[in-house]
């Protein structure tokens, strides 16, 4: 049985700001646009900065916060870090948040028959 069939367990307050903190690195606009650049495969800072068109500073902050939520991993290849996508269980979880967007945007279409 998965975690998604299983009865959900009563977590303690450890456990939820764990939880939590997952959570709030993926609610910043920019993360989101990196991990979608990310689907692609690997990639540089230089290369993130010019996809997303954003400061390198601040794309060097949310690959901070991404890699330290354990969304992203970084490998040293010559004078560059490369970064890709740490599993496609992030990716998932994207899915079942715009498959609920989308359902909701269905429900609130008004639809009209004679």
């Amino acid at each position: 049985m998965n975690s998604l069939t299983q009865p959900p367990a009563r977590q303690n307050r450890a456990a939820l700001e764990k939880i939590a903190h997952s959570f709030r690195a993926l609610s910043e606009p920019t993360r989101l646009l990196i991990l979608q650049e990310l689907k692609s495969g690997s990639k540089t800072v230089n290369e993130l900065v010019e996809a997303i068109g954003t400061s390198q500073p601040n794309i060097s902050k949310q690959l901070r916060v991404l890699f330290d939520g354990g969304f992203i991993t970084k490998e040293q290849k010559g004078i560059f870090v490369h970064y890709e996508m740490q599993g496609d269980f992030v990716l998932r979880l994207c899915d079942l948040v715009c498959d609920r967007l989308n359902q909701q945007a269905r429900a609130s279409l008004t639809h009209y028959s004679i």
